[in-house]
């Protein structure tokens, strides 16, 4: 056997190695090595107060502004009525056909 045939496989045991190492300590750190993924990738998700001049609409805690709609033919002007125990989201679109 060659002086670089031997050399190939000693490298090749050693890369082995290394790599049954890493994945052992994924293997055992894995729970902690996704905590720490999630709160990097989240740390900056949510601001804590809202301090841009952006306006999109009413306050919270505002009564909801009159609308008229229909809902399964059935006329709407007051939205408590479909307000739920959990609350209500309310999704308006604008047809593009007005």
């Amino acid at each position: 056997m060659s002086m670089q045939t031997k050399r190939f496989k000693h490298l090749g045991l050693i890369g082995l190695g290394l790599a049954a190492v890493v994945a052992g300590l994924f293997w055992v750190g894995a729970a902690d090595i996704e905590r720490a993924v999630k709160q990097q990738l989240t740390s900056d998700m949510f601001v804590s107060s809202d301090s841009d001049a952006f306006d999109p609409g009413p306050p919270l805690g505002a009564r909801f502004p009159a609308l008229s709609a229909r809902l399964d033919a059935m006329p709407v002007t007051d939205v408590s009525r479909l307000v739920g125990d959990k609350g209500m989201i309310f999704i308006a679109v604008r047809s593009v056909d007005w």
